[in-house]
C-alpha cells in the first residue's frame, strides 16, 4: 500500500506537471488565433479569455493521455536507472504488483478522459458555438451609446445617435467611414453621412440594412475639393451581409444521447472517439512499462523519444480512422477497434522480450490456476 501510494503520487504529480507544459504550449499557439482575429477586428477581443477557457477541454483531451503516458516512462524510467526498482523488488514488488498499480492509475486517468471527452469538451464546444455566433451577429451599433461619438474598427468608423430607442430607432445620426482602396498608395476615400433619423431592416437578399431618412452624404479625399454631396430622402447602408447566423450543431457538441441516436456517419465517428479517449489510457499504460526499463548507462529519458513515437502514431490513427469512419470509408462496425487492436499487439510484443513480466502477471492475477496447472 505504501509503494502504491508512492506510485500514486509521483506519476500524478508528474503527468500534473506535464499536462500543465503541454496546455499552456497548445493555448498559446491557438490565442496567437484569436490574437490575429481580435488585430483584424472579426473578434472582440473582450470575449479571448472566455473562448480560451472552453476551449481548455478540447485541448485536455489529448493532453491527458499523453501526459499519462510520459509520466509512467519518466517515474519508471527515473526508478529504473537509479536502481531503485531493484531494491523495491527486493522488497516483494513483483513485476505483476507493477502492472497492476499502472492499471489501476490508468483506470483513474481514463475515467478524467471520459468525463472530458464524453461531457466536457461537448459543453465547451457548444458554449464556443454560441459565443462565435453572437459575434458574428453583432455589429457597430450593438454597442451604440445615445449622445456619444464611438469609434469602431480601430477607428475606421465613428458613429453618434443622439437618441436610440428600445425599437432600434436612430435619431440625429452621424457617421464618419473609410473605405479600402484596390490600391496600397491611393489616398483613401471616406463617407459622412447625416441623417436625422434612421432605422434597421432586411433586404430583399436578406442583407441588414440601416436605412437613413432626411440626411445628406459627403464622399471624397481628405483634404481635396473634388467630393460628393448628395442630399436622400431615404438611404440604406448594409450593416451585415446574410441573415442572422444559429448554431451549426456540429457534431463534436452533440451529447452523447445524441451520437447514439444519430445514423450518420460523423456522428458515429464522434461516438468512436470518445470511447477511444477512455480506452486509449491503459493500452498506453501497458505500452510505457516495457519502454521504461532503462539502464544506467541508457539514463532515465533513453527510451522516451521512441515511446512517444509510438503514443503519437496511436493518437494520429485514431484521428485518422475517424475521419475514415465519417467518410464512410470504415464500416462503423470495425470503428477504431482496429487501431486499438494494432498497439495491443504491440504492447504485447514489447512484453514479449521480457516473458518473466507476462508470467508473473498470470501468477498475481491467477495464482490458484498457475499453482494446479503446474
Amino acid at each position: 500500500m505504501i509503494l502504491y501510494r508512492y506510485f500514486l503520487k509521483e506519476i500524478t504529480l508528474t503527468a500534473l506537471a506535464v499536462s500543465g507544459i503541454l496546455t499552456v504550449i497548445a493555448m498559446s499557439w491557438r490565442f496567437r488565433g484569436y490574437l490575429e482575429d481580435a488585430a483584424s477586428g472579426s473578434l472582440n477581443s473582450e470575449i479571448l479569455f472566455i473562448l480560451i477557457i472552453w476551449r481548455l477541454p478540447s485541448f485536455l483531451e489529448i493532453v491527458v493521455p499523453v501526459s499519462f503516458f510520459l509520466s509512467v516512462i519518466l517515474v519508471l524510467g527515473r526508478l529504473s536507472a537509479e536502481n531503485e526498482m531493484i531494491a523495491m523488488k527486493s522488497f516483494g514488488l513483483s513485476p505483476g504488483n507493477i502492472g497492476l498499480m499502472i492499471l489501476s492509475l490508468a483506470l483513474f486517468f481514463s475515467v478524467i478522459s471520459g468525463l472530458l471527452a464524453g461531457f466536457i469538451k461537448p459543453l465547451g464546444e457548444r458554449q464556443v458555438d454560441q459565443l462565435l455566433i453572437a459575434q458574428a451577429n453583432q455589429t457597430d451599433f450593438d454597442e451604440l451609446i445615445p449622445g456619444r461619438f464611438q469609434s469602431f474598427r480601430f477607428g475606421e468608423r465613428v458613429i453618434y445617435a443622439r437618441k436610440v430607442s428600445n425599437q432600434n430607432q436612430l435619431e440625429d445620426i452621424f457617421i464618419n467611414a473609410f473605405h479600402e482602396e484596390s490600391k496600397v498608395t491611393a489616398p483613401r476615400h471616406f463617407s459622412t453621412i447625416l441623417a436625422r433619423t434612421g432605422y434597421f431592416d432586411f433586404s430583399a437578399t436578406n442583407e441588414l440594412m440601416l436605412v437613413l431618412q432626411d440626411g445628406t452624404r459627403f464622399y471624397g479625399r481628405p483634404g481635396m475639393a473634388d467630393y460628393e454631396v448628395i442630399s436622400f430622402q431615404e438611404y440604406g447602408q448594409p450593416i451585415r451581409t446574410g441573415s442572422r447566423l444559429s448554431s451549426n450543431n456540429s457534431f463534436s457538441s452533440m451529447t452523447n444521447s445524441q451520437l447514439f441516436n444519430s445514423m450518420d456517419p460523423e456522428a458515429i465517428a464522434e461516438l468512436h472517439w470518445r470511447l477511444a479517449m477512455i480506452l486509449l489510457i491503459p493500452i498506453l499504460g501497458f505500452i510505457a512499462i516495457p519502454f521504461s526499463e532503462v539502464s544506467a548507462r541508457e539514463g532515465r529519458y533513453g527510451k522516451v523519444v521512441p515511446a512517444m513515437i509510438i503514443c503519437f502514431l496511436y493518437i494520429f490513427s485514431l484521428a485518422a480512422g475517424k475521419s475514415a469512419i465519417a467518410r464512410e470509408e470504415i464500416p462503423s462496425f470495425i470503428g477504431l477497434w482496429w487501431a486499438h487492436a494494432i498497439f495491443i499487439f504491440i504492447a504485447v510484443f514489447s512484453f514479449h522480450k521480457d516473458r518473466i513480466f507476462l508470467l508473473s502477471v498470470l501468477k498475481f492475477v491467477f495464482p490458484k490456476q498457475n499453482h494446479s496447472s503446474s
